[in-house]
């Protein structure tokens, strides 16, 4: 529950692969991608399904967004790891089951994940949920958002699915 370090701390994120950075990247790629971005007409109301640890940063960032874009509409769902149990709180190792479990009932219009909740190359989550099968028990659109910031931003003005 401490900020994040600054930039500079992470070297030019030298160890991302490894998680290192990973979310001070994301902001940085985020707000710099926001200023780019248009709010059109009728964006889609979207639910951003992520693990406990990175809920409250992505919240932050959707306030920033909102404070932009006024009528944006979306949410950050923390989703709890009952597969592998609630000390797993990184997005890249939840379940398709607990996504839909904790879920369901509680979104409209689309749901946004990041590329690392699949396997790689894959469209499948580690309990071989497909994302078909979560965007159907969901009723919803599923969106796998690549793992850049502005890929982010650009999910949140979406406006067809």
């Amino acid at each position: 529950e401490l900020p994040l370090p600054e930039e500079d701390y992470y070297e030019g994120y030298r160890q991302l692969e490894n998680g290192v950075g990973m979310l001070r990247s994301l902001e940085a790629d985020f707000m710099t991608a926001l200023e780019d971005e248009e709010l059109p007409d009728s964006p889609i109301p979207f639910t951003i399904a992520t693990g406990t640890a990175a809920a409250p940063h992505l919240q932050m960032l959707l306030e920033r967004a909102q404070a932009r874009f006024p009528g944006l509409q979306g949410q950050v769902i923390a989703v709890e790891n009952d597969f592998f149990g609630h000390t797993i709180d990184v997005a890249g190792l939840l379940t398709g089951q607990d996504i839909a479990a904790q879920l369901k009932g509680r979104v409209e219009g689309r749901v946004l994940i990041p590329l690392h909740m699949l396997r790689h190359g894959e469209n499948v989550f580690l309990d071989d949920y497909t994302v078909e099968r979560l965007s159907e028990e969901l009723g919803v659109p599923v969106e796998v958002v690549g793992i850049d910031g502005g890929d982010l931003a650009d999910a949140m003005v979406e406006t067809s699915y």
